[in-house]
């Protein structure tokens, strides 16, 4: 890679157009989803077991995609990957918005979160600035989950504000719009990388690849630990409170100051980066998603709510950020898209399998007891797989 044909900071326009894609992207399928998930029940009575196992299936669907978003920036830059997203999602939204059966709706809910993942998550925005800004990438990429933490409180409290208003099928519908307006962006104004690009690996090869490296083996297990514990926060966050005794409204908004208080736990990362091991902080902030998650089981008491707001919110600031950070410390940057792409991969798998467990147990049991008890142990799991840093960092998976 030749360091000065590229810039020295990320271009500000470019920090404003990928902050955009994170907030909108996350706010409408990765947060917003579980807004709709009550709504969608009282509305069409389909079970809650199916729209777990939609959302579920729809993350491991954004896993598989970003390994080949991410193997595509690799080679040819990230505008094909923006710009076939935002086809995507059109087409997906249309689909999901009009479907009179719970089997349609599945189907085209997790192609649609498919494509707004696998382009609008962090796996694709994060390759791109490490691709485009390669000397800027902790900086640039800290600032991006900055924008990314006013996803939450900008669209949970709007999606059920407008679901209530317009219904699930109209809340959807402009969330969808949203979407594509801002991957068309995206495609417009990102340049090709200007480095030179490694040679092309197919998506059997490249995860293979990734497998079989020792540090990746268990960035890969952490990414799937993190999936269930973060899935399974997120797609009840609302529902634990509201089923505790709180209001959908004061609810949402709770989740909301959740997803605000996440910039307490990115804003001071580059301080903290310059004294201390982005390890340590990782294993930590995934800790402490654990144990904010156990703290849903009492939020019927507001001053509870708030405390698991600004706790969890704390943690999942720190944790999506560093998940980035320190995967980009640990493989060489000519093939930070695969790598990162696997990782989605494995929080994808995670994500399918703790939403959709959690469904099917909470059914059983008729409480959401069990589900989030078994999220947090996960989450402790994760943070004890996170592999040391090397010695050489970006020694790993070479092209």
């Amino acid at each position: 890679m030749s360091e000065p044909s590229t810039p020295a900071r990320l271009p500000r326009r470019l920090t404003v157009v990928l902050g955009l894609v994170v907030v909108i992207a996350f706010g409408s399928w990765f947060y917003g989803y579980g807004v709709l998930v009550q709504p969608i029940v009282s509305e069409e009575g389909w079970s809650e077991a199916t729209l777990t196992t939609t959302y579920g299936l729809g993350m491991l669907a954004s896993g598989v995609g970003a390994v080949l978003s991410g193997r595509l920036i690799d080679g040819r830059g990230p505008r094909p990957v923006f710009l076939g997203a935002g086809g995507a999602t059109a087409v997906g939204t249309l689909v999901t918005v009009t479907a009179t059966s719970a089997a349609v709706f599945a189907v085209a809910a997790v192609l649609t979160q498919a494509a707004v993942g696998s382009a609008g998550y962090y796996t694709a925005v994060h390759a791109t600035i490490a691709r485009l800004a390669p000397r800027d990438r902790t900086r640039a990429i800290t600032v991006n989950t900055l924008w990314g933490a006013f996803a939450s409180p900008v669209f949970l409290p709007l999606m059920a504000l407008t679901s209530q208003a317009w219904g699930w099928r109209g809340t959807l519908a402009a969330a969808g719009a949203a979407v594509v307006a801002v991957m068309l962006l995206a495609g417009l104004v990102v340049p090709r990388p200007a480095d030179e690009a490694p040679a092309r690996l197919g998506l059997i090869r490249g995860l293979s690849r990734a497998v079989a490296d020792p540090t990746v083996r268990r960035l890969l297990v952490t990414a799937a630990c993190g999936g269930i514990a973060c899935s399974v926060l997120f797609l009840y966050q609302v529902p634990a409170m509201v089923t505790a005794g709180l209001a959908l409204a004061t609810a949402s908004t709770l989740a909301g100051l959740r997803g605000l208080f996440q910039l307490a736990g990115r804003l001071p990362l580059a301080w903290l980066l310059a004294r201390l091991p982005a390890g340590p902080l990782f294993r930590g902030s995934l800790v402490l998603v654990g144990l904010s998650t156990l703290l849903l089981l009492a939020s019927g008491e507001i001053a509870v709510a708030v405390v698991f707001a600004v706790a969890a919110g704390v943690a999942v600031g720190m944790f999506t950020t560093l998940e980035s950070v320190y995967t980009a410390e640990v493989v060489d940057l000519r093939v930070v898209g695969l790598v990162l792409g696997a990782y989605a991969t494995a929080r994808g798998v995670g994500s399918a399998i703790g939403p959709s467990a959690a469904g099917l147990l909470t059914e059983a049991t008729g409480s959401r007891l069990v589900a989030l008890l078994l999220a947090a142990a996960v989450a402790v799991v994760g943070a004890l797989s996170v592999p040391h840093r090397r010695t050489a960092p970006g020694a790993t998976m070479e092209a």
